[in-house]
């Protein structure tokens, strides 16, 4: 069985191939999240989906969690490079706190009709992991850099507070929303006020 002390294999030294097989693996999560909460998904399964063999499977990934977390990574990424693709559309001259609400409202819109994700999201969050917790710190570091490039107009004083005041929300919505407490329009409307309160033009004495 492998041990929880063991990390993933690195992504830079590998082959085309094993990253190809990597990607597979998941990939293979991602479609699995699509109908099934992340306790309910196995490796073996995840390997026969993928058609990676299941030893290799292991070698990349040796815990189910840290393949969670690098699969949420990898779609993390994935939104984010499409949004790259919409930002030539944005119009610079609208206040910050209106583009800035594009890429929150964006965010959190991913997970409307993936609960799964949303519920796995929340776990990942609690984990004691190095890798998964290094995972989630990069995923941060990289979405806090699409929203400065969004509100270069902003200070990076408050740019950051808002930064971390959005992502504090969102993971609040999230947890609330995929509990019952709340629905996914107040969910929307928690962001809404947080990205406008918070990137609001500030008055000058």
């Amino acid at each position: 069985m492998p041990s929880t002390a063991d990390r993933p294999l690195d992504i830079e030294p590998l082959t085309a191939s094993q990253r190809l097989r990597r990607t597979a693996v998941t990939r293979a999560v991602l479609d699995l999240l699509e109908g099934l909460p992340s306790e309910q998904i196995q490796m073996r399964e995840v390997s026969a989906r993928s058609g990676v063999a299941l030893a290799t499977v292991y070698r990349y990934f040796p815990t189910k969690e840290q393949l969670l977390a690098a699969a949420m990574a990898a779609w993390n990424d994935h939104h984010v490079e499409r949004f790259k693709k919409r930002r030539a559309a944005i119009d610079f001259s609208t206040p910050a706190a209106e583009r800035a609400l594009v890429l929150a409202s964006a965010n959190l819109g991913v997970y409307r009709h993936r609960p799964h994700h949303a519920r796995l999201e929340i776990e990942l969050h609690a984990s004691a992991d190095p890798y998964v917790i290094e995972t989630l710190e990069q995923r941060a570091v990289n979405n806090r850099a699409t929203l400065f490039e969004l509100i270069p107009d902003v200070s990076p004083d408050v740019a950051r507070v808002a930064s971390l005041a959005i992502g504090g929300t969102l993971f609040t919505a999230l947890a609330l929303w995929t509990t019952g407490r709340i629905s996914f329009a107040r969910a929307q409307a928690n962001i809404t006020d947080v990205v406008r309160l918070t990137l609001a033009p500030r008055l000058t004495t």
